[in-house]
């Protein structure tokens, strides 16, 4: 089975175990025509403006608002020799698509409101000493150790996608934060589906036990005083999703981190990174380890 994905600015060819990934014959005609469009502002792709035709004079009318889902040109192909369905060629397209650091689709409008059009725009790490070959080579190994229960790969691909929505450039800041949280439970869910363990926790205790089981350090927000007591990201959790409150003020009116240095959701992003890194088998501990409290790019190897 074969099939189209894209947006990726740059060549890709190679083979990694049944995967096959070539890059299309006119893929710098279909780059310069993407990155020089009207929608493209500091290097982000925006959704255009809707035009829906109107039985009216004039005929086709735009609206002053923009279509939020939209198309981009496939860049690329990936042909797998052994595939079980289109889900398992999709499910490589998203794992790639988070080591890209970059949004990747197979469909016809996979991107909402915005899409950046660099690679590594949307994570945290560059890869180092490998290609995007031993990446395809994980998600081969996932889905294969997860291939009777179907919801752990699309509960990867959930997480992937909202790690990518939370980053958003004009979204809020509760916006992204209440993306970026349900990243962290779908990380959670699938923690829970994969090491099953005794019991359940709540909100304050997720994030420490889900880090200690994947060898990522838990950030200090994170973290539970003991006894009942919650977290920093706890606590905004239940209030924004229980209460419509963020900081003690209605959605939208407060904002976290102001005067304090702090960047409560760039640390989030960079939590979440690390997670799916763990979950899709990577065992590089000097980035699963290190701190996310920095705006530093990491370092990541594969192999």
């Amino acid at each position: 089975m074969r099939k189209k994905f894209g947006f990726y600015p740059r060549p890709l060819d190679f083979d990694a175990g049944p995967v096959r990934i070539r890059s299309l014959h006119d893929l710098d005609q279909i780059v310069d025509s993407v990155v020089t469009c009207e929608q493209v502002e500091n290097g982000w792709f925006y959704a255009p403006l809707q035009r829906v035709q109107e039985f009216v004079s004039g005929g086709v009318r735009t609206y002053p608002f923009s279509a939020r889902v939209f198309g981009l040109s496939k860049t690329h192909s990936i042909e797998h020799e052994v595939v079980t369905g289109e889900e398992h060629l999709d499910f490589h397209v998203w794992v790639l698509s988070f080591f890209a650091g970059m949004r990747l689709t197979t469909t016809d409008a996979g991107f909402l409101d915005g899409t950046p059009l660099k690679p590594g725009s949307l994570v945290d790490f560059v890869l180092v000493d490998t290609e995007l070959g031993r990446a395809v080579e994980l998600a081969e190994r996932f889905w294969c150790s997860n291939r009777g229960c179907p919801r752990n790969t699309r509960l990867l691909a959930a997480a992937i996608h909202a790690l990518f929505l939370g980053q958003y450039r004009q979204a809020l800041q509760f916006e992204e934060f209440i993306h970026l949280y349900t990243a962290i439970d779908a990380c959670y869910a699938l923690t829970v589906a994969q090491r099953r363990p005794k019991g359940s926790c709540s909100h304050a205790k997720r994030i420490e036990w889900m880090c200690d089981e994947l060898g990522v350090v838990a950030p200090a927000w994170a973290e539970s005083a003991g006894g009942k007591g919650g977290t920093v990201v706890s606590g905004l959790r239940n209030s924004a999703l229980h209460e419509a409150l963020f900081l003690s003020e209605p959605l939208g009116f407060a904002v976290h981190g102001v005067d304090t240095g702090e960047n409560l959701t760039l640390e989030m992003i960079a939590l979440v990174c690390r997670l799916l890194v763990a979950l899709l088998g990577g065992k590089d501990d000097s980035y699963l380890q290190a701190p996310v409290n920095t705006r530093q790019r990491q370092g990541l190897r594969l192999s």
